[in-house]
């Protein structure tokens, strides 16, 4: 294909992907304002606020989205956004974008960057801001997927100013033969070369038309329960929510399918050994369902705790009307009532532990 035809096909795909995604794009909840951070290597990461609603009753929330995501997946929209809910509850709520989503600042240029930066560079930024804004001595977090892989890798090398945290679906390893493994060798022949960026939001767009239409829909089973999640719901996530993944971070990832590692992207920073120093106390949350932070890949990262420490597991077993998915914890119709209690009663129990 010359690159005349390519540019061609790039714009028709862009336009199909503007027109399927635009009858989902719904604003976020009113109330929130955006707050810069600067990290030390130069990057700009947004923070929406959300102050609470009356007098403060904890510390200030910090939330954290998964890979391939934005600071949406934590404040999707009014009535759905776990930071809204944080913040009428007394809690100030921040949402963050990590660096290259939502609006915080792109490579654009700059050198490549893997998942090391997250913990090494946006965490500290966004924990400093936080702390700076509200005179907090330390801030809670909860955070999703690598969200929480990130907050693992900063607590583990001495990571500050962190009161009390919860995990929800954050694996540790991830060499245990299930989907996510399983689907490896076919992603690795796709893989832009180091450096690149894997498309996730074009995709996923263009064929938005088609996601719920089956029972057996395999992206959304995938990610979620479609008796948790609604089509609809999944519709405006991968509208409003969905980031473009650069390829050291997805590399650096593939280590915990391929060979179990949980470690810096040189090899010589073994994130899991190191878990045992963490003493901040952290809630562990997995789904039953989830197939890509999968109940034994979560609880291996409880296991590594040496603090203190909870684990939840949210399913049939346990009381809740379904077994829950990846995404279910964050944008489960039930999740408001059967999760988020369990998360703030935690957090308020930690209060002055630390």
């Amino acid at each position: 294909m010359n690159a005349r035809a390519q540019v061609l096909v790039s714009v028709l795909l862009a336009m199909a992907s503007t027109g399927c995604a635009t009858p989902w794009m719904v604003p976020r909840a009113p109330g929130f304002t955006e707050v810069r951070a600067l990290t030390r290597d130069g990057y700009s990461l947004a923070l929406a606020r959300r102050r609470p609603a009356g007098a403060p009753t904890g510390r200030p929330v910090l939330l954290v989205h998964g890979i391939s995501a934005n600071d949406r997946n934590m404040d999707l929209h009014e009535g759905l956004s776990l930071a809204e809910w944080f913040a009428g509850r007394g809690r100030e709520a921040w949402s963050l974008s990590l660096r290259g989503t939502g609006a915080s600042q792109r490579r654009e240029g700059r050198e490549p960057y893997a998942f090391d930066a997250f913990w090494r560079e946006d965490l500290p930024a966004a924990i400093a801001r936080v702390r700076a804004e509200t005179g907090a001595d330390k801030v809670d977090v909860v955070a999703h997927s690598l969200g929480g892989m990130a907050l693992y890798a900063y607590l583990s090398q001495g990571g500050e100013g962190v009161g009390a945290a919860v995990t929800l679906g954050s694996p540790t390893r991830l060499d245990f033969g299930g989907t996510v493994t399983r689907l490896l060798p076919l992603l690795r022949p796709v893989f832009p070369p180091r450096g690149g960026t894997i498309p996730v939001v074009l995709p996923a767009q263009v064929f938005m038309p088609f996601h719920g239409q089956s029972e057996r829909d395999p992206f959304l089973l995938l990610v979620a329960n479609p008796e948790n999640v609604p089509a609809t719901t999944w519709k405006r996530l991968v509208a409003n929510g969905l980031a473009d993944a650069e390829s050291e971070v997805v590399l650096q990832v593939a280590n915990l399918l391929e060979f179990g590692r949980f470690a810096s992207a040189d090899g010589k920073t073994d994130f899991r050994a190191d878990m045992a120093r963490i003493r901040v106390p952290i809630l562990v949350v997995a789904g039953k369902l989830d197939r890509l932070g999968s109940p034994l890949a979560a609880r291996d990262g409880y296991r590594a705790l040496g603090g203190p420490k909870a684990w939840r597991l949210y399913g049939v077993e346990t009381g809740t009307r379904a077994d829950y998915g990846h995404m279910d914890l964050l944008i489960g119709q039930h999740a408001e009532r059967e999760v988020w209690p369990d998360l703030l009663d935690f957090l308020r129990r930690h209060g002055d532990s630390v």
